[in-house]
């Protein structure tokens, strides 16, 4: 079963782990999300683990590059 994307009440972290990079980015499901991750996402900047113990975090700012990449200055097509 899919899970579902939350966006949480106040401010974003500086970093994200699966289910609030997927709801930051927009997307309906965590799985969208990571059907996306190296094509229109960038990649984690933390991966480790396999299985349940999987654990990815990315950064809130790599994430705005590619939303806004003229907000912070960078290319959407480097990450």
């Amino acid at each position: 079963m899919a899970k579902e994307a939350v966006i949480p009440t106040g401010c974003w972290p500086a970093v994200l782990r699966d289910e609030l990079a997927a709801a930051y980015a927009g997307e309906k499901t965590v799985d969208a999300f990571m059907s996306r991750v190296g094509v229109i996402w960038p990649r984690p900047f933390i991966e480790t683990g396999t299985g349940k113990g999987k654990f990815r975090a990315w950064r809130k700012i790599d994430l705005d590059r590619v939303i806004n990449p003229e907000a912070v200055g960078g290319d959407p097509e480097v990450f």
